[in-house]
């Protein structure tokens, strides 16, 4: 069973402690950064991202839905539920802005089967699985956290370089490393352009974003 963070989010605790009990909860997975917390607790969330077991199952979202909506009657937020492609998203809303959020979504490849969590019956992905699918939101998304996030594992030595592309090949198998590396410095140039650094004025951060920035140049794409 994964311990729970030391940071984890009161808000997402309470989400799950009445999600897990509903026996409709067995079809979820955590996912995301919620899941990489449970591994590697180096920054916060507020939100919870998971996967479905095997297939989207009403009833589970059914119950989703139902939590979030007794969380929002009790703690005076609105409840929005949005859809983009196959994920399902409930968010928590006050004043007009997004407070926190639940998403599900169906996941592509698996590469181990999932785990307990703290919160049986629901279940988490393994760390080799994370490490997996934050290659594919590197590769796809690009995101500064998803650049943070590989950059922390694999300098907190839970993973390297080499192993991060392997694991991208194994969740597409049918993908190229060249083309998935070359995406990902698409992203870490057009980050650089959006953001250069002698724009960035505290020099803490500055130091920061130079050392991240040339670490993936040196470390990371370099070893694709």
């Amino acid at each position: 069973m994964a311990d729970k963070p030391r940071n984890l989010d009161p808000l997402a605790e309470r989400v799950l402690n009445r999600l897990a009990a509903r026996p409709e909860a067995a079809e979820i997975v955590l996912g995301g950064y919620f899941a990489l917390q449970h591994y590697a607790d180096y920054r916060s969330t507020r939100d919870i991202d998971a996967w479905w077991r095997t297939h989207s199952a009403a009833a589970t979202e059914a119950a989703v839905r139902a939590v979030m909506g007794e969380i929002a009657a009790t703690e005076g937020y609105e409840l929005r539920e949005r859809r983009f492609g196959d994920t399902s998203s409930f968010e928590l809303r006050r004043h007009g802005k997004k407070w926190f959020s639940f998403q599900i979504a169906v996941r592509s490849v698996e590469l181990e089967p999932p785990v307990p969590s703290a919160w049986p019956p629901i279940l988490i992905e393994t760390l080799r699985d994370n490490i997996g699918a934050k290659m594919n939101a590197l590769v796809e998304r690009g995101a500064p956290r998803d650049f943070l996030d590989i950059m922390h594992l694999v300098t907190a030595k839970l993973t390297s370089p080499a192993q991060c592309w392997t694991l991208w090949e194994k969740k597409n198998p049918a993908g190229s490393v060249q083309s998935a590396r070359s995406k990902a410095e698409f992203h870490l140039t057009a980050m650089e352009t959006r953001r250069p650094l002698h724009t960035i004025k505290d020099p803490n951060e500055r130091a920061k974003a130079e050392q991240a920035r040339d670490w993936f140049r040196r470390e990371f794409l370099g070893n694709a």
